[in-house]
């Protein structure tokens, strides 16, 4: 379907194209697809510079909790720019930063009581890598070089974070020689998370691979990393509690840090405050990002314990200072907005509001999986997923037919953002979002694989 742009837009696309480098995209794919001008957002919808409007079916990249242009988020935003825009972070502090954390502490693991704040979900990631490295050498165990990971994880795009994502897919081969040192081990899928069939969650054979896998590597590790429950950019793979808890105890055997990214399943996503509420599990560092703001404002924050901290601790000349910042480290727009949402959760019955939408992405989607060119429909809190596949062969479309792509821009046509990767069609709708609302949603999601 051919829609129009006004005239000043069609000037703005051309010198976006002649100008602008945009993520994840090979440029030369927008001289025939340019990029779609977004002019607005209400709600749990984007308006479009040609007059649509298509309801945020990702959350604007999985960060959007309480919908666009909430009135609380936006007035916290205007009255801290009118008393303190920015300031370095450095020998200095400030009231929203504080209120952020004293907000925030009561939700997370007591354990976990040190708060270092960055910019984004890859720099919170590299903080708890950076720190709990040079915790292991600051107690004299030079030889943890190593970091360990799950096959299949994602955990952002700088070096580091990079280094403990999969080595072996599209976003990270071709800088295997800049990497970190790390191991890697599968899990499995859990499929008490899939809407029909068979839910049998025998585990004994991953425990063993677990404890197998630290026997080989734990010497040698610093810390192991995993996104919880949810493994989002791998193609939303559900996994078990029980392989997280193994984990955790193999952690404590081998006295290996554990590193749980949240940066997508925290703030409700996946049906409880935090991912790691459903797992019986305190990590040693926790990242959080992406709701943090509810999408408003780049802000991230890695969480530590005292014991972690008391290996920094010391005189200036013993080198144990953390030498890591950010220009906007702790910036007080930000951390007022993170406060403002924090609020809400508080306030309003966010959580209610997700288990009802969860219930019924659930229903409608166990209603999609009857679908023939629908395998393995999976629901996790506010997170739906399954696989697309060719309902004349049953297999996944060949990789060079984009099918995901032409998805994704019909969907636009018929007012729904959404996203494939590769053959894995999901949605991850804003926590605010009426569950009338999603019903439609997925039925127009059956419509389109129609």
């Amino acid at each position: 379907m051919t829609h129009l742009l006004p005239s000043e837009w069609s000037d703005r696309v051309a010198f976006d194209l002649a100008h602008v480098w945009h993520p994840f995209t090979q440029m030369k794919e927008h001289l025939e697809e340019p990029p779609i001008p977004v002019v607005g957002a209400e709600g749990v919808d984007l308006l479009l510079g040609d007059g649509r409007r298509v309801f945020d079916g990702i959350s604007s990249w999985w960060c959007n909790l309480h919908g666009h242009g909430h009135p609380r988020i936006l007035g916290a935003l205007e009255r801290q720019g009118a008393k303190l825009d920015h300031v370095m972070f450095a020998g200095f502090t400030h009231e929203p930063a504080l209120e952020l954390v004293a907000r925030l502490r009561p939700r997370l693991p007591k354990a976990l009581t040190r708060c270092f704040f960055s910019d984004n979900g890859s720099t919170a990631v590299e903080v708890a890598l950076k720190m709990a490295f040079q915790a292991q050498i600051q107690q004299g165990r030079a030889n943890r070089t190593r970091f360990g990971a799950l096959r299949e994880g994602y955990h952002g795009d700088t070096l580091g974070a990079v280094g403990v994502g999969e080595l072996d897919n599209w976003l990270t081969g071709v800088f295997r020689p800049l990497l970190l040192h790390c191991d890697r081990f599968a899990v499995p899928e859990d499929p008490r998370r899939e809407v029909v069939g068979e839910a049998d969650a025998s585990l004994d054979t991953a425990r063993a691979g677990v404890k197998a896998f630290f026997e080989a590597h734990g010497e040698t590790m610093a810390a192991f990393v995993a996104e919880p429950l949810v493994q989002g950019a791998g193609g939303m793979r559900f996994w078990a509690p029980e392989i997280l808890q193994e984990i955790r105890s193999q952690c404590d055997r081998f006295d290996i840090y554990l590193i749980l990214d949240e940066v997508m399943t925290g703030f409700g996503r996946t049906g409880t405050f935090l991912a790691l509420d459903q797992c019986g599990v305190v990590p040693d560092f926790l990242c959080l990002s992406k709701g943090l703001t509810n999408g408003t404002l780049p802000l991230s924050l890695t969480w530590t314990t005292d014991a972690v901290y008391q290996h920094f601790w010391g005189d200036y000349t013993q080198w144990r200072t953390f030498f890591h910042g950010h220009t906007f480290t702790a910036n007080p727009l930000a951390c007022a907005v993170a406060c403002a949402s924090l609020s809400l959760f508080d306030e309003e019955p966010v959580m209610a509001r997700a288990q009802a939408l969860a219930a019924t992405m659930r229903k409608g989607w166990e209603g999609l999986s009857g679908h023939p060119a629908v395998r393995r429909a999976r629901t996790l809190g506010c997170i739906a997923a399954c696989q697309i596949v060719d309902p004349a062969t049953g297999q996944p479309h060949p990789v060079e037919e984009r099918f995901g792509w032409a998805f994704h821009r019909r969907a636009l046509d018929h007012g729904l953002l959404v996203r494939p990767m590769g053959d894995c069609l999901y949605l991850m709708p804003p926590l605010a979002t009426p569950p009338a609302r999603v019903q439609e949603v997925i039925e127009t999601l059956a419509k389109l694989l129609d």
